[in-house]
This record gives structure tokens, C-alpha cells and sequence, in this order.
């Protein structure tokens, strides 16, 4: 009879130290997507295929760091649930 929690446990350090750390990368790049969009719509308010193009970036840089919110979310729910069987 194998120890169901053996799967939690052989999972947690790749969660920990490959996916946690990629997660978080990925976050920041989004962040600073985000960032660069509203420099770009500051720095450059009288063009308006700046503003544009800064608008694109603040919204992708947004979706991004939901995605990768959301990701974290469901590896953590998935990783906690099978720790406990």
C-alpha cells in the first residue's frame, strides 16, 4: 500500500523552487509592462498613437499579472489538496 501524501511531498520542492520563482518573473515582467505603459502615456501625452500604444501596454501588462495571480492560485489550491490526501 503506497502513502498517498508521497505525491505532496515529491511535488512541493519542484512547486517551491522551479514554478514559485518562474511565477514570480513572470509577475514582474508584467509589472514592469504595466509601468513602461504609463510612462509611455506621461512621457508622450501629446502623440496620440503614444497614448494608444501606452493604453495596449498597460492593459497587457494587466492581463498578464492576472494570469500569472490566477496561476498561483490554482497550483496553490491543486498542491495544498493533494498534500492532504
Amino acid at each position: 500500500m503506497s502513502d498517498p501524501s508521497a505525491f505532496g511531498r515529491i511535488i512541493d520542492p519542484i512547486i517551491t523552487h522551479i514554478v514559485n520563482p518562474v511565477i514570480t518573473l513572470m509577475f514582474g515582467i508584467g509589472l514592469i509592462v504595466f509601468a513602461y505603459g504609463i510612462f509611455e502615456m506621461v512621457w508622450k501625452g501629446g502623440d496620440p498613437s503614444a497614448r494608444t500604444t501606452g493604453r495596449y501596454h498597460m492593459l497587457g501588462g494587466l492581463v498578464g499579472m492576472f494570469i500569472m495571480l490566477s496561476a498561483w492560485g490554482l497550483i496553490y489550491l491543486v498542491s495544498n489538496t493533494v498534500k492532504t490526501f
